[in-house]
């Protein structure tokens, strides 16, 4: 027996390494998640692709600034020239048959463009020729020029903003692109938080719908206890039945209701494809706020995207009137110029007459190219001009058009930012008075609600001694679940209303801690 014992002991012993490994079993995803208002409006900020779109536009902007800003980066030129000619001679003098000719030439140029509308240009000249005519007297030569040059309009063009306005209107539109991407942000919320507060509404409902059924049933049991020992009639259990009934179908459509509106949030939250169900855990609050009309109305002035994008626009046209006055002006143009020049090379010794051949070289004065850059940067040859150009059209016709069309404009951005002001200014009256309306309803309800819940109970204990209908007691029970459903529908109206009010006065970024230089990619 003690061998056999030992030989099981064995084989496990062997076999246990050769078993299969059992799987071990996946973590099995939570059939509910369960989600905050503020966790569900930072994750439709998050996924919402539409709003991912109007980011990219806004980044776009951005870059349409640095574009235009370009204008005043330096441009270096570099030019290298090489050029050998050989030509049959054309006169006594030159001492060939053939004139072969070199010129190599190195040229650099700097180009900045000026605050004032000119051009300022730096230019170092470098030039090496080489001839075999024999009366050049310095062969090689070289030759060295240092030159400043300016250009700038005097009335025409003249001054920053005939220079900078495309890079003042680039930066408008990039405020107006932000402002735009603020306010679809607004909107992405508010149409958030009315999601969440309708399946808040649609759960609580359902509860509101469970309790109304158990009691609808509860009901139907006393009425057939009582038929059943005589104390009561058969059309009390039909009643009875009806009721529940009733309340079965309005549990099926408030289950319909949750799922609709369960929908609607994950389509929000671009969450469609997840299969778990959202649970909102926050709850509709009663928060007292002092209402300030006057406060309020500054504060929507000056954070509201759309009443932003209404004083760029005045800004913009503002730009462009002024741009326009200035093209009605003659083009009057100052060009100065300030060199200074060195010159070196091979230069020849001779005596003798070079018209009549009877001449020899008796020396040479070398100069290479550095000295010959040394005398030219030591401005030892000072050269200048200055000059004046005025160009005068026959007709202004198209500036005037230009100017008339400009002050169109900006009268009509005037308009608009009057029209926007009353829009704020009837914005925050209307969110005041919905907000006073519905705490006041909420009160209402909570005072309906007390008083239909204590006539039910009164009505039940009314029954029990037979002093009521079964009638009276299923239409008080009526009357009960309408106010808690006229209570739950106040509460989240009030919740909206709050909300409707932060999107009009543009706190929602405060009211939830989002920074909005977030969304703006670069920053």
């Amino acid at each position: 027996m003690k061998r056999f014992l030992c030989s099981l002991i064995v084989f496990a012993l062997i076999a246990v390494p050769f078993l299969p490994a059992q799987e071990e079993a996946a973590p099995t995803e939570p059939k509910e998640k369960e989600l905050t208002l503020k966790e569900a409006i930072f994750t439709a900020l998050k996924n919402n692709l539409d709003l991912q779109i109007s980011m990219i536009d806004a980044e776009n902007s951005r870059n349409l600034v640095t574009v235009n800003k370009a204008i005043f980066i330096p441009n270096l030129s570099v030019s290298l020239d090489t050029r050998e000619s050989e030509a049959p001679s054309t006169g006594v003098l030159a001492g060939a048959d053939i004139v072969k000719d070199e010129l190599i030439s190195l040229n650099l140029s700097l180009t900045q463009k000026l605050a004032l509308g000119g051009d300022f240009t730096i230019t170092f000249q470098n030039r090496r020729y080489e001839s075999n005519v024999t009366w050049n007297t310095v062969n090689p030569s070289l030759s060295s020029v240092l030159q400043f040059e300016l250009n700038q309009p005097l009335l025409k063009g003249f001054g920053t903003l005939a220079t900078k306005r495309n890079i003042y209107i680039a930066i408008t539109d990039r405020k107006k692109s932000e402002a735009q991407l603020k306010q679809e942000i607004l909107e992405r919320i508010y149409l958030v938080e009315r999601a969440y507060w309708n399946l808040v509404y649609a759960y609580q409902n359902l509860d509101t719908m469970k309790m109304s059924l158990k009691r609808s049933q509860d009901l139907l049991k006393q009425n057939r206890i009582k038929v059943k020992v005589g104390a009561a009639a058969r059309i009390d259990i039909l009643d009875a039945e009806a009721n529940v009934a009733a309340d079965e179908s309005y549990l099926l459509q408030a289950e319909q209701d949750i799922q609709n509106a369960e929908e609607e949030l994950k389509r929000m939250l671009n969450l469609g494809a997840m299969e778990q169900t959202v649970i909102p855990t926050d709850r509709p609050e009663v928060k007292t706020i002092d209402l300030d009309f006057n406060a309020f109305l500054l504060e929507a002035l000056e954070n509201r995207p759309d009443m932003q994008r209404a004083k760029l626009d005045l800004k913009r046209y503002k730009i462009d009137v002024r741009y326009a006055r200035n093209q009605m002006l003659p083009d009057l143009q100052l060009t100065a110029q300030y060199y200074t020049t060195g010159q070196g090379g091979d230069a020849l010794i001779t005596e003798g007459n070079i018209f009549t051949g009877d001449y020899r070289v008796i020396g040479v004065l070398k100069k290479d190219v550095w000295e010959t850059m040394k005398d030219t940067f030591s401005n030892l040859y000072k050269n200048y001009s200055v000059s004046l150009q005025l160009n005068i059209p026959l007709s202004f016709s198209r500036e005037k058009a230009e100017l008339a069309r400009a002050k169109l404009q900006l009268k009509r951005a005037f308009l608009t930012l009057k029209n926007s002001e009353n829009t704020v200014y009837s914005d925050v009256n209307q969110a005041i008075r919905s907000i006073e309306s519905n705490l006041k309803l909420v009160d209402a309800q909570n005072i309906r609600l007390d008083l239909e819940e204590r006539k039910l109970k009164a009505e039940e204990r009314k029954l029990s001694v037979g002093l009521v209908s079964n009638y009276d007691v299923i239409q008080k029970q009526r009357d009960y679940v309408q106010a808690q459903t006229n209570h739950l529908n106040a509460l989240r109206t009030y919740n909206m209303a709050i909300a409707d009010l932060n999107r009009k006065l543009g706190r929602t970024f405060k009211a939830y801690d989002i920074q909005f230089n977030n969304f703006l990619k670069g920053d």
